[in-house]
């Protein structure tokens, strides 16, 4: 999930929003006629939908209940589609598809509505929610404020190949294992044999290990760095200590491995990862008949916090203020959130948003590559607290990159790394706040 520090154009942008509706001010537009053609404008920022998911688990569910409704999918793709060139071209999304991290930045630029009302006024339950994930929504409302609806959640596991532990005879990973754990594993499957370089676990970005701390990036009044801590300092001795195991540097110096290390070269042993990330490529492969001889369990926890895996990254549907069918647009929210249609997308494994046992225990459940594979892994943890975002995020993580990659090419230690990275991001933010 990448995040965008906001242009001060944009904010100009969203002023001038307040004049695109002709309704009076405080007035929701009123509901449409039941048989009323409506096609609404649904905006994917960010959300991980794929059109062939927007068609089924969206268009088809909306319009069996409401025939009358049509949706039209504007999605982001790079350089075009911009929220800045959406806002430009004047055609507003009545909804708008995007994760947790984007809340703030739609609400700056003037396309977050408060849903409370409208939850009220058609008894949509908000208490059927994950709570964890409604409590990283509700951070954006200083009032209570509900920005968004959850319509499916992100979640951390950890894959490995079956095949590698086999070859070493080495015992498979189990669920609740920690960082200390998973490494003294990785140690005994970090090997070189028969001219193949193993690795026995990839820790990904440090950002992984870090947002799994609930670590800041800056304090709360956003006047400082908060990097060259004792919270950064135990994430980036786990990390230094994957790096420090030997031959996990490869040739070139290369110390990430990720999904071309696991899926395609098959030399990484284990791979704690997002599961949106990786449930695609493993039901293509087995769809494909190139299975792969692999398993899941829980994400690795800290020592300190057994139990709390990767932070809560949902996705989610904003309603835009400046909607002609604000009501029609909700009713397709509460169709998508009905335990039906979460039901739908829980089993083709984007799990659901619901804090529902019943649902969740349908997760994966139609995928092939997941049959017999220890999915309930996913529901074993809870998600660690999130941090609100902030503009000093996408740079600051930048930085934290580089530290990371520094500490495992150039040997550096932990304390010297997180001393230069504090250094470099307090004269950034000094830059950022003299642009503004």
């Amino acid at each position: 999930m990448k995040k965008n520090v906001l242009i001060p154009c944009l904010l100009c942008l969203a002023a001038a929003l307040s004049g695109c509706s002709s309704d009076k001010a405080g007035e929701a537009p009123k509901p449409a006629e039941t048989n009323e053609k409506i096609n609404l404008v649904v905006y994917s920022y960010s959300s991980g939908i794929q059109d062939s998911e927007f068609q089924k688990f969206f268009v088809e569910p909306v319009q069996k209940k409401y025939p009358n409704i049509t949706m039209q999918l504007v999605s982001r793709n790079g350089d075009k589609d911009t929220p800045e060139q959406i806002i430009a071209s004047g055609n507003l999304p009545d909804l708008i598809l995007t994760s947790n991290v984007y809340i703030g930045m739609f609400n700056k630029l003037g396309l977050g509505m408060d849903l409370n009302g409208l939850a009220k006024k058609n008894n949509l339950d908000l208490g059927k929610f994950d709570p964890v994930g409604m409590d990283a929504i509700k951070q954006f409302g200083d009032n209570g404020e509900i920005y968004a609806l959850p319509f499916s959640m992100n979640y951390g596991l950890m894959i490995y190949n079956k095949d590698i532990f086999d070859k070493f005879g080495v015992e498979y990973p189990q669920d609740g294992m920690t960082w200390d754990q998973a490494i003294e594993l990785a140690k005994k499957l970090t090997r070189k044999e028969d001219g193949v370089q193993y690795i026995g676990i990839d820790p990904d970005y440090p950002e992984n290990l870090t947002r799994q701390y609930s670590l800041p990036y800056v304090d709360e009044k956003e006047e400082k760095p908060l990097i060259n801590t004792a919270g950064y300092k135990t994430a980036f001795s786990k990390l230094k200590a994957m790096y420090e195991i030997p031959g996990f540097i490869g040739e070139k110096n290369k110390f990430m491995y990720t999904s071309n290390g696991f899926f395609k070269d098959r030399i990484l042993a284990m791979y704690p990862v997002w599961g949106d990330g990786v449930v695609g490529t493993i039901e293509d492969m087995a769809q494909q008949g190139k299975p792969l001889n692999w398993d899941m369990v829980t994400y690795p926890s800290f020592e300190d916090r057994p139990g709390i895996g990767k932070p809560v990254d949902l996705h989610l549907m904003m309603l835009s203020p400046q909607s002609k069918h604000q009501e029609e647009a909700f009713k397709v929210m509460s169709t998508l959130v009905s335990d039906d249609a979460q039901i739908a997308m829980n089993k083709t494994g984007r799990m659901t948003s619901l804090n529902n046992d019943e649902v969740k225990k349908t997760y994966a459940s139609e995928l092939k590559g997941f049959q017999g594979k220890n999915v309930q892994a996913v529901f074993k943890l809870k998600q660690a607290a999130i941090v609100k975002p902030t503009d000093y995020d996408l740079p600051f993580k930048q930085l934290i990159r580089e530290g990371a990659k520094d500490m495992a090419q150039n040997n550096k230690d932990v304390n010297t790394v997180l001393r230069e990275v504090q250094e470099k991001a307090e004269k950034a933010m000094t830059e950022i706040k003299n642009a503004k």
